[in-house]
């Protein structure tokens, strides 16, 4: 089994605060319809780096805010109210609406089909331990654990699987790791949410969890552990000799320092997973945590250099390309291409010329991919080969970067 890449949840891309003061203003007078929410064009652009990335399991990005916020938003949840950072439980709590649903439906449309999504969702504990109860409608935290668990962590991942747009959820528990000793209701609240969870589930643990991956991660009804083995190596000692049913979730890059890991140095801490775990117990390679607080493009090209790695390690070095020019006999029998620049008009200028030099066709656009759209359209009406199409992209890719470069000039290679 190959792992796959994915992301832990969070991704730097955020809409520009004006343009959300604006979204919401508009929304008071019941006019958001007019406006497009700035949260979606966020999700978007993390979807298209993920995606461009090579992340095959990609998540929303988390843009909307952070794992508290999120799933303590009174707009959705009854009862809580902010002060600051500090989220109070004021009342008993109600979840009034789904959270995330919306957010979801929206990213399954703008993925192609053929890629899985994975939401994240705190989980109960780490959400009632952040919230501070300020009312007797709860004993202790345990109480309100409980209560989050079955009023908005169950009803949230039954709205998201009835949607049918995720395949797989996340449970995030940032703060068990980094605990003296672990609550015991723990496993309980898991066991709860087991009995909702109709999809494959995964718990991402941040911190050292050397301590508690026998003793409890191991004994939560999930079906994949999702660990920080980039700061942690210890891990891998600890999942390696041990028995379970769980597959591993590999955090394999840092997602605090700006820094872009090597591919040698991510492929080699894969390869050495591989050997103390077993190809077969890894299901995902995944930035250690969210990569919320990082730099857009280091973000970016950390997530590259992960495929890199895991393409490495699984699929073996990439063969060397090897030059290749058409011969006499593989040109097109109907003409040839010539690709100009229009410095005045900034535009690319195809002509399709029979041998007699005769203009068949011409094109003209500012965008590379849209005259090789219509090309590929008029490619069986041309008599266009494959291999001549192939160049074309390459030198209309020219074109182009050198019209957004503003070089001097743009020259076709007719002769190599």
């Amino acid at each position: 089994m190959t792992p796959r890449v994915t992301t832990i949840g969070s991704y730097p891309t955020f809409p520009p605060a004006e343009d959300v003061e604006y979204y919401y203003a508009i929304s008071r007078h019941g006019l958001g319809d007019e406006v497009v929410d700035p949260y979606l064009w966020a999700m978007e652009e993390a979807l298209k780096d993920f995606t461009s990335a090579g992340v095959d399991v990609p998540s929303t990005g988390q843009g909307r805010g952070d794992l508290y916020s999120l799933f303590l938003d009174p707009k959705f949840v009854k009862g809580i109210a902010w002060q600051g950072a500090d989220a109070y439980v004021n009342e008993r709590i109600e979840r009034t609406g789904s959270i995330r649903l919306a957010d979801v439906l929206h990213a399954r449309r703008v993925l192609p089909s053929h890629y899985d999504l994975k939401e994240p969702i705190t989980d109960a504990y780490t959400l009632a331990r952040f919230a501070k109860i300020n009312t007797g409608s709860y004993a202790d935290t345990r109480e309100l654990a409980r209560e989050i668990n079955r009023k908005i962590i169950i009803p949230e991942i039954e709205d998201l699987q009835a949607s049918k747009a995720v395949s797989w959820l996340q449970l995030d528990s940032p703060t068990i790791a980094a605990e003296s000793s672990t609550a015991d209701y723990v496993a309980g609240l898991y066991d709860e949410v087991a009995s909702a969870a109709k999809l494959p589930t995964v718990v991402h643990v941040c911190g050292d969890a050397v301590r508690i991956f026998s003793s409890l991660l191991t004994k939560l009804k999930v079906d994949t552990i999702s660990l920080d083995f980039y700061h942690y190596p210890k891990l891998f000692e600890e999942a390696g000799k041990k028995s379970y049913d769980q597959k591993i979730g590999l955090g394999c890059t840092d997602s605090q320092g700006m820094r872009v890991e090597t591919v040698d140095e991510t492929r080699r801490l894969i390869a050495f997973a591989e050997a103390k775990l077993g190809a077969d117990r890894i299901e995902f390679v995944h930035p250690h945590c969210g990569q919320r607080n990082l730099n857009r493009e280091v973000a970016y090209e950390k997530n590259v250099v992960l495929t890199l790695a895991r393409d490495g390690a699984f699929f073996g070095e990439p063969e060397e390309a090897s030059a290749s020019h058409l011969t006499p006999k593989e040109y097109d029998p109907g003409g040839y291409f010539l690709v100009s620049v229009s410095r005045e008009t900034k535009e690319i200028v195809v002509a399709y010329y029979g041998y007699d030099h005769v203009a068949k066709k011409r094109f003209r656009s500012k965008s590379a991919e849209r005259l090789f759209q219509t090309l590929n359209e008029e490619a069986d009406s041309l008599g266009l080969s494959r291999r001549h199409l192939s160049y074309l992209t390459l030198e209309l890719g020219r074109a182009e970067a050198s019209i957004a470069s503003g070089t001097p000039s743009y020259r076709q290679k007719v002769i190599e």
